[in-house]
C-alpha cells in the first residue's frame, strides 16, 4: 500500500488504476495486480483512509501531509 501511496504522491495528481501499475513495474519493479490494487484501495477508502476515488478507477491522496503545513 505504501508503494501506491509513494505513486501518488510523486504523481501531485489523481491516476488511473492501470497508470499506477505501470508506474510501480517502472520505479518500484513490482508487478501489481490491478484487482488487488482496486481492492486494497477501496477497503483504505471505506475505512476513510489514504485515498479517495475522482473518477471511475481513478484515485487520489485523500489527504496530502504537505497541503496541511502552513
Amino acid at each position: 500500500m505504501n508503494v501506491i501511496y509513494d505513486i501518488l504522491l510523486s504523481a501531485k495528481k489523481p491516476l488511473h488504476v492501470t497508470d499506477i501499475i505501470a508506474r510501480a513495474k517502472q520505479d518500484f519493479s513490482i508487478t501489481l495486480e490491478r484487482e488487488s490494487v482496486v481492492s486494497a484501495i477501496t477497503k483504505k477508502m471505506k475505512s476513510g483512509r489514504m485515498f479517495k476515488r475522482v473518477a471511475p478507477n481513478t484515485f487520489d491522496i485523500l489527504d496530502d501531509p504537505k497541503e496541511n503545513t502552513s
